[in-house]
């Protein structure tokens, strides 16, 4: 039994369906089977445990996208977010939580999760560049704004299709876009 990846997982399932601050230390403790002490000896601060949170998650997250000079890194890029949706469930970014929690009292952490954002934004970018051999901004910020409305959009319209639709999209603006090699 890894005591410390209890906590990590039990903190992230509950600040994700809870939130981060509605989300009690002694509810964290219970879910993970660990005692305050022990939660305390791993991460001295909540400060502490919620880095930790963003930062795996985030690496999670971008250790399953291709690289951005795979042919089909876009059109992954919409099936990891569904895959993630069936996952974890579809209650909004996890990354925007965070910040909307802690934009106003801790700065790091908010920093910490709009970080996400433009690491999401620099890959797609990259992945443009490849597909189209040169760089396209304009282009790269329309597919990472329907990237973006995806975890939205799937609250009404369900992960499979909001992705699929997310992926269509980007896939017909690529091509349209006259750059595609």
């Amino acid at each position: 039994m890894n005591k410390k990846r209890d906590i990590l997982q039990a903190a992230e399932r509950l600040f994700y369906l809870n939130g981060f601050h509605a989300t009690s230390t002694d509810n964290i403790c219970s879910e993970a089977g660990v005692s305050t002490r022990t939660l305390y000896r791993y991460f001295p601060t909540r400060e502490a445990l919620t880095a930790t949170i963003l930062d795996e998650r985030r690496k999670r997250f971008f250790s399953e996208l291709c690289d951005p000079r795979h042919p089909d890194s876009i059109s992954h890029l919409f099936d990891v977010m569904g895959n993630w949706m069936s996952v974890y469930g579809i209650r909004g970014c996890f990354f925007l939580k965070a910040w909307g929690e802690y934009s106003g009292e801790v700065p790091v952490l908010a920093e910490q999760a709009m970080s996400y954002r433009y690491a999401m934004r620099a890959y797609i970018a990259k992945c443009i560049g490849h597909a189209c051999s040169k760089e396209n901004l304009p282009l790269a910020d329309a597919i990472w704004t329907l990237f973006e409305g995806t975890l939205t959009t799937a609250l009404v319209m369900g992960a499979v299709a909001a992705c699929d639709a997310g992926k269509t999209a980007s896939l017909m603006l690529i091509n349209s876009s006259g750059e595609y090699k």
